[in-house]
């Protein structure tokens, strides 16, 4: 029997707290448990240091270090030594050129490890828009050019990248797609009345009762560009409007991209709201989305969208634009239609307009979606499974 292949997970520390954070360790403690005999894993990381709940090496960079460039060399020597293996990122193409076109390396030491191919290079992308043309800007190509396989989050940005790369290329990287998955022996329906009444406890540890009438609307979201508060909040005002709302905001800073605080203000919802920001365990999330009766998934573009599926898990529909990923995946009733596309940033990305009023209709008239059981790790983890021992018949000996 031959040795485990050394794979090298490249992403968020799987002890952060992020979305990539969450993919990463979902994916290598699965090929790490169920497949032992096949690949010897580890994981390099941003964001933290590592834990020892996770039974295989990290290693951490910091962005200092420049994607980690310069100390590759020797975290993979400390790895895998002189095995070959693969170098899996979980990343968007954009962060990856340095890895898939090694000649645009500054360091040369690096630039000359990684041209005598010490691994093989495969990345799963989480793409998120489309470019002009249904297709990716040529930076992203020669990224995905330079990659051995390429896995997409959805069917949606397998298209797109079928697209930049054409059909010969993508048969090249054995391109295809798989949804990551969501826990559902954590995330589950629970009572909704038990939880509204310790609801703000949990959240912000506020003695505040939740009236049987009030409605309440959870958005679940970093505070980044791409997490649209200002539809977000101009949503829940005209939600108002119509029933007596009670506002779950679980972020990770109030003062960054947006300023919470003030969009709250300017749309005249600063009173009976529930912001927390801790880095709640998952058991805990669960009961909070349980506890609304609606959330709103805000991404203007989604490779996946963990709080989509985390809440219809939990039993409460959420509302979301009809681009991105996470459509595929959703009922028409829970799908917000664009009034408009735009441009932005250097790559060109399109991203929808939505009108508030639209997505205000959707959520008053949201019906009980149910979870697609497909998504569910217990059910997904054979495909994934799968792709993986593809990949070992592609691996020298």
């Amino acid at each position: 029997m031959s040795n485990p292949i050394p794979i090298l997970f490249f992403s968020d520390a799987v002890s952060a707290s992020t979305g990539l954070a969450r993919i990463t360790r979902d994916i290598a403690t699965r090929v790490h448990e169920f497949l032992p005999d096949k690949f010897r894993v580890g994981a390099i990381g941003y964001g933290g240091s590592g834990s020892s709940k996770y039974h295989f090496p990290q290693y951490s960079w910091t962005m200092n270090n420049e994607w980690v460039i310069h100390d590759l060399p020797e975290i993979w020597e400390d790895f895998a030594g002189d095995e070959p293996g693969i170098f899996m990122s979980v990343y968007d193409p954009h962060r990856m050129l340095w890895l898939a076109r090694p000649e645009t390396c500054s360091d040369r030491r690096v630039r000359s490890f990684l041209e005598t191919k010490p691994f093989k290079k495969w990345g799963y992308f989480p793409i998120d828009a489309t470019g002009p043309q249904d297709r990716l800007s040529c930076m992203l190509k020669e990224c995905l050019i330079g990659y051995d396989r390429v896995l997409c989050y959805s069917a949606w940005s397998k298209q797109i990248v079928e697209n930049t790369l054409g059909a010969k290329e993508s048969k090249q990287r054995d391109l295809t797609w798989l949804p990551h998955g969501i826990d559902t022996n954590v995330f589950h329906r629970y009572s909704k009345v038990d939880y509204r009444r310790i609801f703000s406890e949990m959240a912000v540890g506020k003695k505040v009762e939740i009236e049987p009438d009030e409605f309440l609307v959870g958005i679940v979201a970093t505070n980044q560009a791409r997490k649209d508060y200002g539809l977000g909040l101009a949503t829940c005002a005209e939600i108002a409007k119509e029933r007596k709302l009670r506002l779950w905001i679980h972020t990770d800073a109030l003062d960054r991209y947006w300023s919470i605080p003030y969009l709250l203000s300017d749309f005249g919802l600063s009173r009976g709201n529930f912001i927390s920001l801790d880095n709640h365990p998952d058991e805990v999330m669960a009961r909070l989305y349980s506890a609304c009766d609606v959330t709103l998934g805000i991404g203007a573009g989604e490779g996946f969208g963990y709080p989509i599926f985390e809440s219809l898990a939990c039993g409460t529909p959420c509302v979301h634009g009809n681009y991105g990923g996470a459509p595929e995946h959703l009922p028409p009733e829970l799908l917000v239609e664009p009034k408009a596309y735009r441009y932005e940033g250097v790559y060109g990305s399109v991203r929808p307009v939505y009108d508030p009023k639209d997505w205000a209709k959707k959520v008053l008239a949201a019906p009980q979606a149910k979870f697609p059981e497909y998504l569910g790790w217990n059910v997904n983890v054979r495909k994934w499974k799968e792709w993986f021992l593809k990949g070992v018949l592609c691996q020298p000996a």
